[in-house]
């Protein structure tokens, strides 16, 4: 089954049947007033146009037309953008929207966690395992919000898991400012999810602070998200605090003193989510992978139908039947 995305351009097809009968229909008036002529020199026309029919219906002559009629028929048919339906792909997605919302305060810098064996800051580690965390959600669609001292939509949310990566990958610690808006973090996170159609809304918080900054509280954005059908998990990121010294040997700096443990697990509780604890690489790992185990409501997709497009096949095949038709022209004449 073949569609056309112009099937009105298949009305020039008859175009030149049209204009041959017009042509014959003028030659028809013309012989009903006929011109008297001698003798001598109506045989000599007659001759003429006896010879001249032969010629047009000889054998080369109508492969000839033929060929100049089938190529413009396929020529007409490729203006019309014929396509042949391939076969249909159904998909399955989970239904979920999901915004990450990542605090890029200067204390993100810290260096309390390891990777590989190796120090590394806190931002590293939470790219690194974030990452992961969006690569492996294929069917959700991710979105992305950076905050600081302010927030900002770092990307929508969208199917393109790859682009989300990229942005994430490239932020880097006091990009939105050094101290910490969790409210209003929350609150620009909730706008993107607000009007969203999926079944299933959540945010996933990461802060390794306290709410020092910004003019939205983060209990009251907590419980607009669970107004509107949105849940949010927090984590509280940093490593355990021992005696809150410098440990010089390994050259990690003070933990978490800043961390406002109880200020984010009431923004979990009051929106229906959880709170998770991350003091090590693995336990951050972890935390993600438990995220990762949400419940998901699995839909279909609209199914993904790919076309074989036809335009240049039939546009080569007008080609061709053109040069056929010239070349046995071209020869015909030759021989007379």
């Amino acid at each position: 089954m073949i569609d056309f995305h112009w099937p009105w351009a298949l009305l020039l097809a008859p175009v030149p049947m049209l204009l041959i009968a017009r042509r014959k229909a003028a030659a028809d008036r013309a012989m009903q007033n006929p011109i008297d002529v001698p003798p001598a020199l109506a045989r000599a026309l007659e001759s003429i146009e006896q010879q001249q029919s032969a010629r047009r219906h000889g054998l080369p002559q109508r492969i000839a037309v033929l060929c100049l009629g089938l190529s413009w028929l396929a020529f007409v048919i490729a203006i019309a953008q014929p396509s042949r339906p391939a076969a249909t792909e159904w998909r399955q997605g989970s239904g979920r929207a999901l915004t990450l919302l990542i605090d890029l305060s200067t204390s993100m810098e810290r260096k309390d966690f390891t990777m590989q064996g190796e120090p590394v800051d806190r931002l590293t580690i939470v790219k690194s395992i974030a990452s992961q965390f969006i690569a492996g959600r294929s069917g959700d669609r991710i979105g992305l919000v950076l905050f600081g001292s302010e927030a900002a939509i770092a990307a929508p949310p969208s199917f393109d898991l790859n682009a989300i990566n990229q942005v994430l990958l490239a932020s880097v610690a006091g990009l939105t400012g050094r101290t910490t808006a969790i409210g209003d973090g929350l609150g620009l996170a909730i706008r993107t999810l607000q009007n969203d159609e999926a079944g299933d809304k959540a945010i996933i918080l990461l802060s390794d602070g306290t709410n020092n900054a910004g003019s939205v509280e983060p209990e009251d954005a907590a419980r607009l998200a669970a107004s509107v059908g949105i849940t949010i998990h927090a984590i509280g990121l940093g490593s355990a605090d021992t005696d809150g010294q410098s440990d010089q040997q390994s050259g990690f700096q003070s933990a978490s003193a800043d961390l406002d443990e109880a200020t984010l697990e009431a923004i979990a509780t009051a929106s229906g989510g959880q709170y998770f604890r991350a003091r090590t690489s693995e336990e951050l790992q972890m935390i993600y992978r438990r995220i990762d185990q949400l419940e998901r409501a699995t839909e279909q997709l609209p199914p993904v139908i790919a076309t074989h497009d036809l335009r240049n096949l039939f546009a080569a095949t007008a080609l061709l039947l053109l040069l056929a038709s010239t070349a046995i022209n071209t020869r015909r004449t030759t021989a007379e």
